[in-house]
């Protein structure tokens, strides 16, 4: 398939593309005197089509660039020092996207918060102050942010670009293992203890805010965002006590009652997305939004067992904590959560070690054997105890004669008895042979 399609309306396709080109911003004057050129020596084609594909190929403008400019959309391809390449997505916030910094040449991931959003004031004010703390931020398992600002009503966040998928789309391919998803959670809990250390609650904790990388890396997305919808008096779920700030599947019971919420609140939020990606079912299923608000007030949350039979004790344990209804019922922060969720599934270790397969949850790396619902007792002591001390004679001592034994004896008790010996066996030894010879004369 062509990477362009004409657009189905005769009067959005330009009669002449550089025009457009020009009022976009994101060209320089050299390099449009450039593509004129080669259009009026017949190098590049004329027609508005065929030289977007052209300038595709040779890399000036990227697919999403020359679909914009076909569809006579010049604007907002420029914001800042920034030059929109493609769109990555967009929710409830806004719109991200994939862009290049002209003059540190580098590519990021630029989030454009939605119009209706940032054109409140409070609003603004709010997201001023968050970005502040934003900025001190620096953990593998969160993604960092670059800049934020304002240009007349476009509000933007730019973050570094990393190639990768959100849990959400994640789960398009399938439920998520596990092990593998514990792995995940422990990351997850890092990153946002690090946050939670700055004075930092994410507020909106869920699959799509997950990032996926490459080498299975876990960095979370979004943070300093959840006040937004906070300090919004239009977000939805709006109650008596506040604002209601999150997603409805994945936010605490006082996040739904618009209560004050700290780090713990996030904890039960990871936890129920860890639901979700494991099992493909809601932890709190319901009918409508409201149904399903209602019952994480109201209900504990389904058993995971019902979904996975043979999920290990110890696993359900972890997981029953972090989705606790009373946040003093949860973990006390969310490094306490990565240490129990890494002890599931490599137990004796703190998170950051090697990754463990997908058929090691609740197994030692030693001996791949289950772990008990509860600690092992220790095993009786079996082995043969060793005897009492006692005196052993020394092999490595010469074997004197029968008659020598006193005199060793003595020289062992010590060395003066010794020479003492010595010289009246000499002395006696000297008499007896005098008085021999005297005798024999």
């Amino acid at each position: 398939m062509a990477p362009f399609e004409r657009p189905k309306s005769k009067e959005k396709l330009p009669a002449d593309l550089i025009p457009v080109l020009r009022s976009s911003g994101i060209l320089g004057d050299r390099q449009l005197a450039e593509i004129r050129d080669k259009v009026l020596r017949g190098e590049y084609p004329l027609d508005p089509l065929a030289l977007a594909e052209r300038l595709v190929g040779d890399e000036v403008l990227t697919v999403y660039q020359a679909r914009r400019f076909l569809n006579n959309k010049p604007h907002g391809l420029l914001v800042g020092r920034y030059i929109i390449l493609d769109r990555i997505g967009s929710g409830s916030m806004g719109r991200v996207y994939k862009a290049h910094h002209q003059m540190m040449d580098r590519i990021v991931a630029l989030k454009i918060i939605a119009p209706e959003i940032a054109s409140n004031q409070k609003v603004v004010a709010r997201f001023q102050r968050e970005m502040r703390l934003v900025g001190r931020l620096d953990h593998p398992n969160v993604v960092r942010a670059f800049d934020a600002d304002q240009i007349n009503k476009v509000l933007y966040i730019v973050m570094e670009y990393v190639p990768g998928l959100s849990l959400g789309e994640r789960l398009k391919k399938g439920a998520i293992p596990p092990a593998e998803m514990f792995d995940y959670g422990a990351q997850a809990a890092l990153g946002l203890a690090h946050a939670h250390e700055q004075g930092m609650v994410h507020r909106d904790i869920k699959p799509s805010n997950m990032l996926l990388t490459e080498d299975r890396k876990i960095k979370i997305l979004d943070l300093g965002l959840g006040v937004l919808m906070e300090a919004d008096n239009n977000a939805t779920f709006a109650t008596a006590d506040g604002i209601a700030v999150g997603t409805v599947d994945y936010m605490s019971p006082e996040q739904a009652l618009g209560r004050e919420v700290d780090g713990r609140s996030d904890v039960f939020s990871l936890g129920c997305s860890m639901f979700h990606l494991m099992t493909e079912k809601l932890a709190y299923p319901g009918d409508s939004p409201i149904d399903r608000l209602g019952r994480r007030i109201s209900a504990k949350p389904a058993p995971i067992t019902d979904h996975i039979p043979d999920f290990p004790p110890s696993a359900v344990r972890v997981l029953e904590k972090m989705m606790a209804p009373k946040p003093q019922d949860r973990f006390a922060s969310a490094q306490e959560a990565a240490d129990a969720l890494q002890s599931v599934i490599r137990p004796n270790s703190r998170p950051g070690s090697a990754r463990p397969s997908v058929s090691q949850i609740g197994q030692s790396p030693e001996s791949k054997a289950p772990i008990s619902a509860e600690p092992l007792a220790a095993p009786p002591d079996s082995s043969p105890r060793a005897p009492a001390f006692q005196p052993l004679i020394d092999a490595s001592k010469p074997k004197y004669p029968r008659w020598f034994l006193p005199l060793a004896t003595a020289a062992e008790r010590t060395p003066a008895g010794l020479m003492l010996e010595l010289i009246i066996l000499i002395l006696l030894v000297f008499g007896a042979g005098t008085g021999l010879g005297y005798m024999l004369k």
